[in-house]
């Protein structure tokens, strides 16, 4: 089992604190999808482009959230120019680079 990123970058079409209230919502359903370690939101309120970076525990999970409804609900309502990009981690770079004890196998297994 590998840990997967997703990064998906996207810029607003509606004013901050709407999608805000629209992230809120989704956030929820975000949190209980299958496989989900973690999820960081990024947005630069002054330009309207957003980062969000997602790991997950498998590509598997990973390939099913990229193509399930969260990433649909943000293309079609608050954002635009959506991209998404699915990596496997590299685990041990990532370990130089202080990402190790949130690859640990007992993270993986708690997550």
């Amino acid at each position: 089992m590998t840990p997967t990123l997703i990064l998906v970058t996207y810029r607003l079409r509606v004013p901050v604190a709407e999608f805000r209230a629209h992230a809120r919502t989704a956030a929820a359903r975000i949190a209980e999808a299958p496989g989900l370690l973690w999820k960081v939101w990024g947005l630069d309120e002054a330009t309207g482009l957003g980062t969000s970076a997602y790991l997950f525990r498998d590509s598997a999970s990973a390939e099913a959230f990229a193509e399930g409804p969260a990433t649909s609900e943000l293309r079609a309502g608050p954002a635009m120019d959506v991209f998404t990009r699915i990596a496997p981690v590299d685990a041990g770079l990532s370990a130089i680079t202080g990402a190790a004890r949130f690859l640990a196998p007992t993270d993986m297994a708690t997550g």
